[in-house]
């Protein structure tokens, strides 16, 4: 979630008839108006001991108290300022900017759930800001609550038609809202026909229309009734070549009912284009129906946004999208070429990089992605992501020496992750490193996905003379392969059968 952080440094200066005169009122002055002097020139750490001294001064006026804080916090010292916010808040509780900077301050130092009350209040106090919408909204989403966030959200596509940041955190808005609905509904009725034509049509999003026409048809013989299953089949026989096939499935859907809208209100609003009203009806409701809806709904918004987000020249936010849709079609080679355009254009923005670098690892571009997080390593050295990555990149090129330094400190900074102990009990086990490779390897078996970290850590076992413990772990990795290979009933769904 990217949400610029918008506004300029407002200056709040006590006017000398508001408190008696006292013996220092001339240097008071003098001193108001070297601090203004120097934030207006931005030198916000130099004016950090001149408003320091006003307050002392003059310590019960919320103007001095909220500038001294914008000193702090536009000079990097954002844990200081937020005690001058709040009292500049408490002394006059609808100072606009003491709610939108204290909001602002708990935002850059990650503390979203402390900054979302200052930045409500903020948004009465001002529902046309568009720095108090967008910081609210950074807030919500980076607390996953993203149903708080959308109308926000959608305030500022209205506030800025043209920002593209607005439309596109819209779409992932959306796209998280529809997630956390499909989530739900598989968790109440994971065999709803509902919920297996939900998940039929992502698999065709992913041009994997094998997988998509077995769940079609399982939906279908769970609920004969539903709609759209029987043209989603036809269209996947027409993608095939089989335009007879595709007839029979659409004479099939022909046959249906149309809804009664009555008694289905809510698919008669989505047919209409109503997604808005579809929302705000099944949100309210708990029924598989009201969250099917609802998925369909958020899904459909989202792609609106996105619509609205290609039409506007082209931005990072645009090619990260383009991104996105390329890696879900498994296109990884294109997606990295838009995450380049997309950090070209931010490059100061390491999580695009990262991305980048991931997408270049999936295309096997190890060399690319090896330079990508070497640059970015330079900037953060202690994130543990790119060491990770940097070390499976290196393990990929057969580099395991050089992999096991980016890879033990990805262990120190993030001891609970298994892939990252699955690498790193990699490297050590092809350098002959085989004892210091098996805690690893244990650690990591929750994250082997092909047997072959147990068959690693067999390995392992046998080169440090632990014969028994080698003989369990070679026979738990031939059970593992055993069970995941495919029978032949699962090959004869593989394929795409006529009506």
């Amino acid at each position: 979630m990217r949400v610029g952080l918008l506004f300029l440094p407002v200056l709040y200066l006590l006017p000398g008839s508001i408190l008696p005169l006292r013996s220092q009122d001339s240097d008071v002055g003098s001193k108001s108006q070297a601090g203004k002097q120097l934030m207006a020139e931005g030198r916000y750490a130099e004016a950090v001991p001149v408003y320091r001294q006003l307050v002392e001064a003059l310590p019960g006026n919320s103007g001095l108290l909220l500038n001294l804080g914008m000193a702090l916090h536009l000079s990097g010292q954002d844990r200081e300022a937020i005690p001058q916010f709040a009292a500049a808040s408490r002394l006059q509780p609808d100072l606009f900017p003491a709610a939108l900077f204290l909001g602002a301050a708990n935002l850059r130092l990650g503390r979203n759930a402390e900054a979302v009350a200052p930045l409500q209040k903020a948004v009465r106090l001002q529902p046309d800001s568009r720095d108090a919408s967008s910081m609210l909204a950074e807030a919500l989403v980076g607390l996953e609550r993203y149903a708080e966030a959308e109308p926000h959200l959608r305030r500022l596509t209205v506030m800025a038609p043209a920002d593209p940041a607005a439309w596109f955190n819209l779409a992932k808005a959306y796209e998280a809202l529809a997630g956390s609905s499909f989530d739900r509904l598989l968790k109440q009725d994971p065999e709803s026909p509902l919920g297996l034509a939900l998940v039929a049509e992502a698999r065709l999003k992913q041009d994997r229309r094998a997988a998509a026409f077995h769940l079609y048809r399982q939906a279908i013989e769970r609920g004969p009734r539903l709609r759209g299953l029987h043209a989603a089949v036809a269209g996947i026989y027409r993608s095939e070549g089989h335009p007879d096939w595709a007839a029979v499935e659409e004479e099939k859907e022909r046959r249906l009912p149309a809804p009664d809208c009555s008694r289905e209100p809510l698919e008669c609003a989505f047919s209409s284009g109503q997604h808005h009203q579809v929302v705000a009806i099944a949100s309210k409701l708990r029924s598989p129906e009201a969250r099917y809806w609802l998925v369909r709904a958020y899904n459909e918004l989202a792609v609106q946004a996105f619509s609205r987000l290609a039409a506007l020249p082209p931005s990072a936010e645009s090619h990260e999208w383009m991104a996105q849709m390329y890696r879900n079609e498994r296109r990884y080679g294109e997606s990295a070429q838009e995450l380049r355009k997309a950090v070209d254009l931010t490059p100061g923005n390491l999580r695009l990089r990262m991305e980048l670098a991931e997408m270049l690892w999936l295309n096997r571009d190890f060399a690319g992605a090896q330079q990508v997080l070497e640059e970015l390593l330079r900037a953060r050295p202690d994130e543990p992501g790119p060491n990770h990555l940097l070390g499976e990149v290196l393990l990929a090129q057969q580099q395991p020496e050089r992999a096991i330094p980016p890879l033990e400190k990805a262990v120190r900074l993030e001891p609970g992750r298994a892939e990252v102990h699955g690498a790193l009990g990699r490297a050590y086990a092809l350098v002959d490193r085989a004892a210091d490779a098996v805690p690893h390897l244990k650690q990591a078996i929750s994250a082997d996905t092909d047997g072959s970290l147990r068959y690693q850590l067999a390995r392992c076992y046998q080169a440090i003379g632990e014969t028994e413990k080698a003989e369990l772990a070679l026979k738990d990795y031939e059970e593992f392969r055993k069970a995941a290979e495919p029978g032949p009933e699962a090959t004869a769904r593989g394929a795409i059968t006529p009506p």
